[in-house]
């Protein structure tokens, strides 16, 4: 996804609060209390909003909408705690559910490889192709919508956010499957009767806006695409094929041509 313009509150006060944080943590009579004052002031409602609006209300990483009863958080993508310096640097926020930024997952967890490179993977960074290390499969047997690594980056995420619900969140493999298999009847549905509503609904299932939309690019684009020959799909297609080589392989880019 493409980062949106830095707000104007960081624009003009980045640099300010950074120098005050610094002051405050030098200072060997500060509390607890001012040095989180300091630290927190990223936490401003535009700064917020405009990570809202950038992952269209979504968590940055389990792709989840953020409900109304879960807040959402501003999560530094490499820890304040250890990046003192990025607390208030925009291209280091992302938005998040509460739970993905929670101790137990991310926190200030930050795994680095041997060549000191992050094994995260920053939904930030047009620079990395995330279907290069996860794969988004549908277990037609368990009736499951997995997330599975295909190398040690891709496998730190999955163990990191527990995306499959190995150490307990059970809820969101459970409300990922759900909607997965939703799609899939409707596709069915498509394919069997070419239904303009049902298509419809599933070109909008492929939007970066929608939940889980990693699976509907993975499950309903390439259909949409190859099988209904639909305008839009082969343009969005194609235009995620440009930036990500293993989808273009997985999506069957060439093919269209």
């Amino acid at each position: 996804m493409q980062r949106s313009p830095q707000p104007d509150i960081l624009k003009r006060l980045a640099v300010k609060w950074l120098n005050k944080l610094q002051q405050v943590k030098a200072n060997p009579i500060s509390t607890k209390r001012q040095i989180d004052n300091a630290t927190n002031k990223y936490n401003h409602p535009e700064v917020k909003n405009d990570l809202k609006k950038m992952f269209n209300g979504k968590c940055a990483y389990c792709e989840s909408k953020v409900s109304v009863v879960d807040y959402g958080a501003i999560e530094h993508f490499r820890p304040k705690s250890l990046y003192e310096y990025l607390t208030f640097e925009w291209n280091n926020l992302l938005y998040s559910c509460n739970i993905c930024n929670s101790g137990n997952h991310k926190g200030t967890n930050f795994p680095l490889d041997v060549n000191g490179n992050p094994l995260l993977i920053d939904p930030s960074d047009d620079a990395i192709d995330p279907f290069l290390h996860l794969s988004f499969s549908w277990d037609e047997v368990a009736k499951l919508a997995n997330i599975d690594g295909c190398d040690q980056r891709g496998n730190t995420v999955t163990e990191i956010f527990d995306f499959n619900g190995n150490r307990g969140r059970k809820e969101l493999i459970k409300k990922r499957s759900i909607h997965i298999k939703k799609l899939l009847t409707l596709l069915n549905i498509a394919l069997n009767t070419s239904d303009m509503q049902a298509i419809q609904m599933l070109k909008d299932s492929c939007q970066t806006s929608e939940e889980y939309s990693a699976f509907a690019l993975v499950h309903i684009l390439p259909h949409l695409a190859h099988h209904f020959r639909d305008p839009e799909a082969i343009a969005l297609l194609e235009q995620i094929s440009k930036r990500s080589p293993a989808y273009a392989a997985l999506a069957r880019f060439e093919n269209l041509s």
